[in-house]
């Protein structure tokens, strides 16, 4: 299940390279939104992905979710830019995350959700205007789970149990989700919280950006003109701090 957001096409190529493993999945469920070009739209419903209106990051996460239907024994939810990198840079551990998740769920209480986080070298390949936002936003959420957890890589493992449960109880328009949709499963049944960490969710949106980066000088100077800004840095502190305010407001809703 992914979301999308392409208005330039510029996932195409990597589409058709990862077709393979596409086609892996039973079932590929696509949440585009109204920009993203239609030739990729096109190019996924011909790879066999259902594609289905998208929004903002949370409403787009929630139809991709609902578009899957409740007859599957796992669900892989991943922003599609992020899976595109994953599939092309590291397809062998993309390919072994299933059977992480099940050594995952016999070694503890089973998890109904799995927050798929970025190991410390992964992390680190992100610039500061997200690193800084995204370090409280996961301490906000280990404090709540009793865990080191990262939440913000735009990635997680549900089970079949905790589908209905946030379809019922997830609202939050944007990527707040993050936070809320783990906040949900924890305050139904703390311990089926898990986290697990992955190299493949290292930065991804360089792999977009070829041209811009080369124009501008290198990666480090792209970097520095695109997010080390005041626009950037209140964009990711205000989602930061609306996904604190999800996680709050899912974990006190029964004291209300």
């Amino acid at each position: 299940m992914a979301t999308l957001h392409d208005p330039r096409g510029v996932s195409l190529p990597f589409i058709d390279e990862t077709a393979p493993m596409l086609a892996r999945f039973p079932l590929v469920t696509v949440a585009a939104t109204a920009a993203t070009d239609r030739a990729v739209a096109a190019r996924l419903g011909e790879l066999g992905a259902l594609v289905v209106p998208g929004g903002l990051a949370g409403e787009g996460r929630r139809a991709a979710l609902a578009a899957a239907g409740s007859d599957h024994a796992a669900y892989f939810s991943c922003d599609f830019d992020r899976w595109l990198h994953w599939a092309r840079c590291w397809p062998d551990e993309l390919a072994a995350l299933p059977a992480r998740v099940a050594r995952l769920a016999a070694s503890r209480i089973p998890p109904w959700y799995v927050c798929l986080g970025r190991t410390a070298r992964a992390f680190r390949t992100h610039p500061a205007a997200q690193r800084y936002p995204e370090t409280a936003t996961n301490r906000a959420l280990s404090a709540a789970a009793g865990q080191p957890l990262d939440a913000v890589a735009g990635a997680a493992w549900l089970m079949p149990e905790a589908v209905p449960l946030i379809l019922a109880e997830s609202s939050e328009p944007t990527a707040a989700t993050d936070l809320e949709w783990p906040a949900i499963i924890l305050r139904h049944d703390p311990a089926r919280v898990h986290g697990l960490r992955c190299e493949g969710l290292e930065w991804e949106t360089p792999d977009f950006h070829a041209d811009a980066i080369a124009a501008a000088g290198g990666l480090e100077a792209w970097t520095r003109a695109q997010f080390d800004t005041p626009r950037m840095w209140a964009e990711r502190l205000r989602l930061a701090a609306a996904s604190g305010s999800a996680l709050e407001r899912v974990l006190n809703e029964d004291d209300g």
